[in-house]
Formats: C-alpha cells, structure tokens, sequence
C-alpha cells in the first residue's frame, strides 16, 4: 500500500495519513509534543515513531506546508515555531523520505476554501471523512493535516 502524509507543523498541528490511490484515511494525529519549561514543543522523537513506522518505500510523499512570518507575530512566537518546523523537517529528512512544501494559498484553493474562516477546513474534511476526528475547534490543525496530504495529488 502506498501512502502520503500531510502535516500541519506547529504545536497545534496535525498529521494525516492517507493511502495515495483511494484517499481513504489511515491515521489523524495531533502534532506530538512534550513539556518544555512551562510551555510544550514538538517532539521529534515522537514524530519520528508515528512516520517512521512506515516502510519509506511505500511513502510516495509527504507534503509539510510551508509557512513563514505573519504579521504581527512576536519573535519569540515565530522563533518557537521555527522550532517546530525544523522539527518536522529533521524527521523527515532524517527517515529518508520524499517531501514537498505547499503553501496554505495552494492546499486551500485545490479545497475550496480561500476566504473561509478558520472552522471551514474541519466542515471540509467531515464532508469528506464523516468519521474523522475533527469536531472540535482545536483539531483544525488536523482537519489542516488532511487537506494538506489530498492536496499532493491535485
């Protein structure tokens, strides 16, 4: 079976998991994170376990979307979600696995959801999956995860 993998990076994040023909749903997750001080960060070891524990010749490929510096955002902020995205970065690169960066503009209007607010990715995906775990606002980094994986093969 062949699979791609969408991740939403950042600490309320998601990652999908779908087979690459059929786009049914094998695994939606939470970003891993552990303790950090008083505030959480990425786990890579974790993440490393969760896309890892697929053989690397049945992952056709991962899409990781790519983001930067928002308006606004402190430094601080946007150092911790560096953080995070080299997270990802390093896992993958370190399993060998093929990866493509999608900006959110593309993954969204392959989705039909430029201009929609933020809630609207989740409605997307329970269209698509009824059963997916996505019902609460915080899974919109899954919903994301999800949206990002079905992208690639657009």
């Amino acid at each position: 079976m062949r699979i791609i993998i969408g991740i939403d990076p950042g600490l309320s994040g998601g990652i999908a998991v779908l087979e690459s023909t059929s786009f049914q749903l094998i695994k939606l997750v939470d970003m891993p994170t552990v303790p950090d001080g008083k505030k959480r960060k990425v786990s890579g070891y974790e993440l490393m376990k969760l896309i890892g524990g697929y053989n690397r010749h049945d992952v056709e490929m991962v899409y990781l979307e790519k983001v930067g510096a928002m308006p606004g955002q402190g430094v601080v902020s946007m150092f911790n979600f560096g953080r995070s995205y080299g997270a990802v970065e390093g896992a993958v690169s370190v399993l060998g696995l093929p990866l493509m960066y999608v900006t959110p503009q593309r993954w969204k209007r392959a989705a039909g959801l430029i201009g929609a607010d933020k809630n609207a990715s989740r409605g997307k995906v329970l269209d698509l999956y009824p059963d997916a775990d996505v019902h609460r606002k915080k899974d919109n980094g899954r919903a994301d995860a999800v949206l990002i994986a079905r992208y690639g093969d657009q």
